[in-house]
């Protein structure tokens, strides 16, 4: 039995932009289990803290985390918090770090990796794996494939979007997405669970916009290039890869668009 050590990492912050924006708590949930079976032996939060991001907290961002300045007033600031971490992480010795929409903890610790998982630093991304094995999944959001899947159920005074609650859910997301892979055929480890993380999926249904919720192959071709065009241009809130590169498919043919229904008897055609 081949144990993973796995550790959910969750980070909220003042806003979306690492250029521009800073955390504001940072958790970590260590997860050890066996990928085929599902069983593990240990699953605990690690390291939980606040941190005074030494600026103000816009309301807009508290109103996704409900973090203010009193609730960061004498935290440690950032890189005494990754100084605790890197403390409280090592001893787990972890074989990969697991985020849900990995990119977005990657982008505002770009380092953590390498000073978690020393010589081989890897990010596993419970969104990019969900797109992958549940392409039929109501939506990719972790509370909503929280529930869908039943993980962490008991849970209802907890709000999403608190650090360690939401790196303990991707944490057990991941184990419910590697028994799916395993039932598969796949045999699953932490380099293939990385190499999946980074491949962008082409969508089964369209997950925003006046099409949402509709296959790709029923969506207007000027939709698909407006969306690739605005990515392209990159005006806005920028999309999920994995929807622009699901536009290019489509844009490409890659879809079969639903068959013209056969037309009825006595429309008035021909009968000769």
């Amino acid at each position: 039995m081949t144990y993973i050590h796995a550790v959910g990492i969750d980070v909220e912050t003042t806003g979306t932009s690492p250029a521009d924006d800073t955390p504001v708590e940072l958790a970590a949930v260590g997860l050890r289990f066996d990928p085929a079976t599902g069983t593990h032996d240990y699953f605990q939060k690690i390291f939980d803290t606040c941190i005074d991001p030494g600026r103000d907290i816009p309301p807009a961002a508290s109103a996704v985390h409900h973090l203010t300045a009193e609730h960061v007033r004498g935290q440690p600031h950032l890189a005494a918090a990754l100084h605790g971490l890197e403390e409280a992480v090592r001893p787990f010795e972890p074989t990969l770090l697991v985020a849900h929409n990995a990119s977005f903890e990657a982008g505002f610790l770009p380092d953590l990796a390498a000073r978690l998982v020393p010589g081989n630093p890897r990010w596993a991304c419970t969104l990019r794996l969900a797109q992958h094995v549940w392409p039929d999944a109501p939506s990719f959001g972790l509370q909503t494939l929280r529930y869908w899947r039943g993980v962490m159920q008991g849970e209802r005074t907890t709000t999403a979007h608190q650090a360690w609650f939401d790196a303990a859910c991707s944490a057990r997301l991941l184990v419910e997405l590697c028994l799916a892979m395993t039932a598969a055929g796949e045999t699953v480890t932490p380099r293939l669970l990385v190499d999946r993380s980074h491949q962008l999926p082409l969508l089964l249904r369209v997950p925003l916009g006046k099409h949402k919720g509709k296959l790709w192959s029923e969506v207007p071709e000027d939709y698909c290039r407006w969306l690739v065009d605005k990515a392209a241009a990159g005006s806005g809130e920028p999309f999920d890869p994995a929807v622009v590169e699901t536009a290019r498919a489509a844009l490409r043919g890659e879809f079969a668009k639903p068959s013209d229904p056969e037309t009825p008897a006595g429309d008035g055609t021909d009968d000769d």
